[in-house]
């Protein structure tokens, strides 16, 4: 009994022995193993970061990256001058001043309009000056003349007009024109007035008369004078020299020197025989 207590004393101190030799290796490898192991017996401390941070200085930031600008695209409007395009590159300032100044023509028709405000008959006249008749003074009695009951003299009044009656405009003034006949709005109806110079109409009623002045041809028809434009028919002041056979109601007997003249819308006729029969011929009264 005694010896083997002896032997489990011995393996007992033995086995203790082994194990306190074996724990202080176990904490000197982690020790070792440690991070902040500097070789001595205490964990070193953190090494301290003794450095100032720089002043802080107020710069602004710096642009962000932004993409090229493009140049703005001009939106195409119409103009005046019939919707030219003008084209702008706002990056170098250049305008195409050549396209900006161009402007559409204006269409004559807007501004002048030959039929209506210049006529070579009514303006320049060669039998105006120093006229002389070319037919000698032959009185004969005056009888007013009606052409159709579509007709009426001046200062006529209607009620109302047919519905095919033409509208013109002329110097910025409207007439009605039916059957050789012109009319103003008045007073609730309309009211005949002379054929205003420079209106042109597309034909005349059957009845007009045909006369020659000069290499002028001229047609007559209810005391206007018209010249063919090859658009139409268009009145014109009476020319000094033609000669017509029917004068209309309205005129006006005016003796002058002995003589007596019919005078209807500042228009002074002459009576004159002309192959025998009797006629009038425009004539200058000064």
């Amino acid at each position: 009994m005694k010896m083997s207590f002896r032997i489990f004393s011995s393996l007992g101190i033995i086995v203790l022995i082994t194990a306190l030799l074996t724990i202080p290796q176990a904490g000197f490898a982690q020790r070792m193993s440690h991070p902040n192991y500097n070789g001595g017996g205490r964990p070193s401390a953190p090494p301290q970061n003794f450095s100032r941070p720089a002043p802080a200085v107020n710069r602004p930031a710096p642009a962000p990256n932004r993409p090229a600008e493009q140049p703005r695209q001009v939106e195409n409007r119409a103009t005046i001058s019939g919707g030219s395009n003008i084209n702008h590159d706002y990056n170098q300032h250049n305008y195409n001043r050549n396209t900006a100044a161009y402007r559409a023509p204006v269409p004559v028709q807007r501004n002048v309009t030959v039929q209506h405000n210049v006529t070579v008959h009514e303006n320049v006249n060669v039998y105006h000056n120093h006229y002389q008749p070319v037919h000698a003074y032959a009185y004969h009695p005056y009888h007013p003349y009606y052409w159709g009951h579509n007709w009426h003299p001046l200062g006529y009044f209607a009620a109302s007009l047919a519905t095919d009656a033409f509208l013109l405009t002329i110097a910025n003034r409207q007439y009605y024109y039916d059957e050789g006949v012109y009319y103003q709005p008045s007073a609730g109806g309309y009211s005949v007035v002379p054929a205003p110079v420079g209106a042109t109409v597309s034909s005349l009623p059957p009845g007009y008369e045909t006369t020659m002045v000069g290499n002028d041809y001229y047609y007559y028809y209810g005391g206007a004078f018209y010249i063919d434009t090859g658009n139409g028919y268009q009145v014109v002041q009476a020319p000094y020299g033609a000669v017509v056979t029917q004068i209309p109601d309205g005129a006006v007997q005016q003796d002058i020197n002995g003589q007596t003249y019919l005078v209807y819308n500042n228009t002074y006729y002459q009576p004159v025989s002309q192959n025998g029969t009797d006629a009038y011929e425009v004539v200058q009264v000064n």
